[in-house]
């Protein structure tokens, strides 16, 4: 495998488990919530984490991608949440493990409303609007969390609900 690809591919590999924790920790009971009137609520914003890894499929089987109009739906529940995590970081891995050195550095765009908004190549896409962008909203999730008095998992290290090394 070319070294730039492995590289992808094992940082995905190693977000996976803190993002199925912080999922793990989302209650059933608060998806309505948001904590500001812009702001996603928690459900919304828990199945946007969830479907993240599946961007890579976009990414690496198309030549563009142009997000739909309509909104994603709602998840009904915490379990759904999950279940499109654990499809979607399986796809991702199962695509990034096939990819090629061709297509990695393959022109891939995005386009928005038929307007391009950016073409750069597959391996660029996949490190911001995979893994960068996955641990932008993570971080947003945790806040949530932070703010419904759930307890914050181990991301990176310790928070200040956990401690691996105490």
């Amino acid at each position: 495998m070319v070294p730039l690809i492995e590289a992808i591919l094992n940082e995905f590999r190693e977000e996976m488990p803190p993002t199925r924790r912080i999922l793990e920790r989302v209650p059933q009971d608060k998806l309505a919530w948001k904590p500001h009137q812009k702001s996603r609520t928690l459900g919304e914003l828990a199945m946007h984490v969830a479907n993240i890894p599946g961007m890579v499929e976009r990414i690496v089987k198309a030549d563009e991608f142009s997000p739909p109009n309509a909104a994603t739906p709602p998840a009904n529940s915490v379990e759904e949440i999950r279940a499109a995590f654990e499809k979607n970081a399986l796809k991702g891995e199962e695509c990034l493990r096939g990819l090629t050195e061709d297509t990695a550095m393959g022109l891939w765009r995005f386009v928005f409303r038929g307007k391009e908004i950016f073409a750069k190549p597959r391996i660029a896409a996949l490190r911001t609007n995979v893994l960068n962008h996955l641990y932008h909203h993570r971080g947003q999730l945790s806040v949530y969390l932070r703010l419904l008095e759930v307890p914050v998992p181990i991301v990176y290290g310790p928070t200040a609900d956990e401690n691996p090394f105490a």
